[in-house]
């Protein structure tokens, strides 16, 4: 059958073939864009499937054009008497390998950018398409230069050179931009989000690029930090994995204090302000028996890390005024130091007991001093 078929085909004039090849491949190519164009009105399961959608409106013209360019293609091979077959077919493939180049740009960057819907994931998503852009650009030109039988061995050589000299050169800064890149894959953190350094600064963050990182400071001080340095030393997100925070704030009462007069007026503070949540609900609970006092610890929690200072603040306040209302001590350490001078001869008391003040004419002095 196969000698039959075969026999069939030579007898048809080349003219002849290369236009049913043209034409079968134009009516393939139609087909597929027909399917495309239904499958992306019509399909319900691609309303809901972003991906998918991206694929299929990337890639469906890309996939009809490359059926007509292959059929031009295998037209060309039919025409070597003709001596610009290898031309036709150099130039088809060209189109497609360019063609399909730009089709997987254009879906890789589509997909980073569905999967960073978030408003604070957004800044490193150009710096990811690029990466992606520059090595599909390398690839499709040293297979281009191969489809026009060019010899890449000295580009080879010569980029190899060029790299070492680079990578020598730049260090510092390919490191930074391996490093940002880990950071971003590990979601160590992102805009928006509050950490604390290993060295002790602590901020919002304001900026992440390829190569650093920035952070404002409470006191409006921004403090940009290399992203290498942040990959390998140790930094706390308190943002992650929510940003709600707890606080806990230790308060000493009295030996002697109602410890369930003390709960009460806790619990009824924390609800009465504002910047304090009411799910997950406040507690109070006593931690240690100190020298001078019990330990309640206030814990709640806070909507953002940022809040912590001005909660604790008001917290503090309210509590110090309903203690006083209450008459609920707190107990506070108290020292005094005396000296006494006599001839050439000083001498130092330090007590607890109540503090007795000297007349300056008399033979010694006394002074104390309070640390709350």
């Amino acid at each position: 059958m196969e000698p039959i078929v075969s026999e069939y085909i030579e007898v048809i004039p080349t003219s002849i073939q290369v236009v049913l090849i043209l034409s079968f491949s134009f009516v393939a190519a139609k087909i597929i864009e027909s399917v495309g164009y239904y499958a992306l009105h019509q399909s319900k399961r691609l309303a809901t499937g972003e991906y998918d959608r991206i694929i299929i409106e990337e890639l469906h013209i890309p996939l009809y054009v490359t059926v007509f360019l292959v059929g031009v293609y295998a037209s060309a091979q039919l025409l070597p008497e003709v001596g610009i077959g290898f031309y036709i077919a150099s130039t088809a493939m060209s189109i497609i390998l360019v063609l399909w180049s730009y089709a997987t740009i254009r879906v890789g960057g589509r997909i980073i950018g569905a999967s960073n819907n978030a408003p604070t994931d957004r800044e490193i998503t150009p710096i990811i398409k690029n990466v992606l852009t520059f090595f599909v650009i390398l690839a499709g030109f040293s297979l281009l230069l191969g489809i026009w039988n060019v010899n890449i061995t000295p580009f080879l050589a010569s980029a190899g050179i060029i790299g070492i000299v680079l990578g020598i050169a730049a260090q510092d800064s390919l490191g930074n931009f391996f490093s940002g890149i880990s950071l971003y894959l590990d979601k160590t953190y992102k805009l928006g989000d509050v950490i604390q350094l290993e060295s002790g600064e602590r901020g919002t963050v304001i900026d992440m690029s390829i190569r650093s990182t920035t952070i404002l400071t409470r006191d409006n001080i921004s403090i940009t930090v290399p992203n290498s340095e942040l990959n390998s030393k140790q930094v706390i997100n308190e943002s992650s994995p929510v940003r709600r925070r707890r606080i806990r704030l230790d308060v000493g009462v009295a030996y002697g204090s109602s410890l369930q007069q003390v709960k009460k007026a806790l619990l009824e503070i924390a609800e009465q302000e504002d910047l304090i949540l009411k799910a997950p609900a406040p507690a109070v609970r006593f931690r240690e028996f100190e020298d001078s006092a019990i330990v309640a610890q206030l814990q709640c929690h806070i909507e953002h890390p940022a809040l912590r200072g001005r909660a604790r603040h008001s917290l503090i306040e309210r509590i110090d005024e309903r203690f006083r209302e209450e008459e609920i001590k707190i107990p506070f350490p108290q020292r005094e130091v005396s000296f006494y001078e006599s001839g050439n001869t000083v001498r130092f008391e330090e007590t607890t007991e109540q503090v007795s003040f000297y007349d300056p004419e008399s033979e010694g002095t006394a002074e104390r001093n309070n640390d709350d």
